[in-house]
């Protein structure tokens, strides 16, 4: 596989993973295995964003010069928010689909 898919395959990933961790706490929450608190979400979002700055640190290309960093960082942060904000949208369909209003 070439290396200039790894980068928008690891952000697909980690767009599908929001709704599947999504459902997966609820699906626990709903047998009373885990209850979904602060904490509980606050992990989620952690794993998430360790995962975000994992994809960004291995997987966005090298630039000599600083503005060109800073520019591949804010393309970087600007597509990660859009598919974030994708993957909440998932997850609310997914959940309405799953367990309804």
């Amino acid at each position: 596989m070439s290396k200039r898919l790894w980068l928008p395959l690891n952000m697909l990933a980690w767009t599908l993973a929001i709704p599947l961790l999504s459902i997966s706490l609820r699906y626990l929450d709903e047998q009373r295995i885990l209850a979904m608190s602060e904490s509980v979400v606050a992990m989620e979002v952690s794993a998430l964003l360790l995962w975000a700055v994992f994809i960004y640190v291995k997987f966005v290309p090298a630039a000599s010069g600083l503005s060109l960093r800073i520019g591949y960082f804010v393309a970087f942060s600007a597509m990660m928010t859009l598919l974030g904000a994708a993957g909440l949208w998932l997850s609310f369909l997914t959940i309405v689909a799953v367990y309804g209003l």
